[in-house]
């Protein structure tokens, strides 16, 4: 089975017009840092990504992630169950999280939290409603 090439990294030409604030890659990945406006958006990515962590770590109830949540996400929570017998994870922790922002009002956000031992991908996606950054989507690998 061959590889499956994700990410094709292209060297910067070298007469290439870019000014002294765009990034060069130089054979490597470049990324460049964007302000971010304080609209509250780190504290929301950061909560929503917690709480989420902890109710996959079976510490937290569903309902408790639908209280940061769009109407539409908060109606499906509470429905979901932990499965029987589950054992209680440690507290999990949050290794590394990024913020994209593909249009106005709206974030993802993607993370990877040790969740009992293991490290588990989680990503959410974050809607500005009525002045609050509110979860529309989650989305895990987490094994249940």
């Amino acid at each position: 089975m061959g590889r499956v090439r994700v990410l094709r990294l292209v060297p910067a030409a070298a007469d290439d017009d870019s000014g002294p604030d765009e990034p060069r890659t130089e054979g490597s990945l470049a990324l460049k840092d964007y302000p971010c406006e304080s609209d509250g958006l780190d504290e929301a990515a950061e909560r929503v990504i917690w709480v989420a962590a902890e109710v996959f770590a079976g510490l937290r109830p569903f309902p408790q992630l639908a209280r940061l949540s769009t109407i539409e996400l908060a109606e499906v929570l509470p429905r979901q169950r932990h499965p029987a017998g589950r054992a209680r994870a440690t507290v999990p922790r949050i290794r590394n999280r990024r913020i994209q922002r593909p249009g106005p009002g709206v974030a993802e956000v993607s993370a990877t939290v040790v969740i009992g031992g293991r490290i588990q991908p989680v990503a959410v996606r974050l809607v500005r409603r009525r002045g609050a950054w509110r979860c529309a989507a989650v989305e895990t690998a987490v094994h249940w």
